[in-house]
């Protein structure tokens, strides 16, 4: 079985269901050949040229007001940074191309950080700058119609929220917003479909995909003594096992919605295999709480069949397993039995699911 179906399998299945006519299949492969024949139109090179010399072209013209000695200027480069961003949403509402599309994300990009700079020069505290990055981020994400930026802009909005809870709370904030972070990402996809639909779907993607990379390697960096030294040890913060108690609960609740989904009784057999393993991976590896956080990734992944998901979880899983053997903190002996009982906890749960009785399927008249 592929991890995604083919529209073909797709079409035929909702034939099979009564969902659509018997030419629905043709009127379909038709349009998505146009579709294809529209976009790929222009070749890969050419794109990647145009996006070459618009970020270019951003670069002269950036050039050009440093030489006006606009820089110099604290109010100017405010008032550059919002005209750029500015200026930059309209010129990606209104143009299309490669080249139009790669300037306007350049613009808008340097608008941000010449709002930012502007503000961190003038204001004497650290937070400011931060709320303001915060605030200009935001809109963009509403405004600014590109996949790209709102990643971007995503990624951004949360490393300013986390810094704003660590100057605020310590620690124990910035503990505290990666759980939040965490809950969001999970949210974003278990509930996709659902969003998607809705007035602001064209955002579920790109936030959701910022927050899953974003997460783990904050998660990592959380282990890291030097980093643990500056940022954490003089503020209270939580203790690794409980913020890893925290991220198992989330991973729980995502099986047993996934479950749900998949028509399984989390009640039954199959669930308890599945929040047994959850459990136990989490009890062997209490100071790396990246690996149950890379473990909910790799089941958002297979849940949503989603290989960009998929390959997330999977580097993270590995960079987190790397950072847990060589952590001078542990045995060998508390490592090796982490890591074999770890793959022998997940091929028992193989086995366990393989092993549950198929369900018979349901048709259409039945469901009537």
């Amino acid at each position: 079985m592929s991890l995604r179906p083919s529209l073909r399998d797709v079409l035929q299945g909702l034939q099979r269901e009564g969902q659509l006519d018997e030419h629905a299949e043709a009127r379909a492969l038709a349009t998505l050949e146009v579709h294809q024949r529209t976009s790929t139109a222009t070749p890969w090179f050419v794109k990647a040229l145009a996006g070459f010399g618009a970020w270019i072209s951003a670069g002269f013209l950036l050039s050009f007001f440093g030489c006006t000695g606009l820089y110099k200027e604290e109010a100017a480069l405010i008032i550059l940074g919002v005209l750029l961003c500015v200026g930059a949403t309209f010129l990606r509402r209104s143009g299309q191309g490669a080249f139009l599309e790669q300037l306007a994300l350049a613009l808008a990009l340097a608008g941000v950080g010449l709002i930012t700079t502007g503000i961190a020069i003038l204001s004497r505290e650290e937070s400011i700058p931060a709320i303001a990055h915060f605030v200009v981020c935001a809109a963009l994400l509403f405004t600014f119609p590109d996949p790209i930026l709102r990643f971007l802009a995503t990624l951004n909005m949360g490393g300013a929220a986390l810094f704003l809870l660590w100057d605020g709370l310590g620690g124990v904030g910035l503990d505290v917003g990666i759980l939040a972070c965490a809950a969001l990402m999970h949210g974003l996809f278990l509930f996709q479909s659902r969003l998607t639909a809705g007035p602001r779907g064209d955002l579920v993607g790109p936030a959701g995909f910022a927050l899953a990379s974003g997460i783990p390697m904050v998660l990592l960096a959380r282990g890291i003594p030097d980093v643990v030294g500056t940022f954490l040890f003089d503020r209270a913060a939580l203790p690794l096992p409980a913020l890893t108690v925290g991220l198992t609960a989330i991973t729980l609740f995502t099986a047993w919605n996934v479950m749900k989904e998949l028509k399984l009784d989390p009640a039954g057999g199959a669930g308890a295999a599945v929040f047994a393993a959850l459990t136990v991976t989490a009890l062997l590896t209490p100071h790396t709480p990246a690996v149950i956080t890379a473990v909910g990734l790799l089941t958002l992944g297979f849940h949503r069949r989603s290989n960009i998901l998929l390959g997330l979880a999977v580097a993270f899983l590995l960079a987190s397993g790397g950072w847990y053997y060589y952590d001078l903190g542990l045995t060998l002996l508390a490592k090796a039995i982490a890591l074999a009982g770890s793959g022998l906890v997940f091929l028992a749960l193989r086995q366990a699911l393989a092993r549950r009785p198929p369900t018979a399927p349901t048709t259409t008249a039945e469901a009537h």
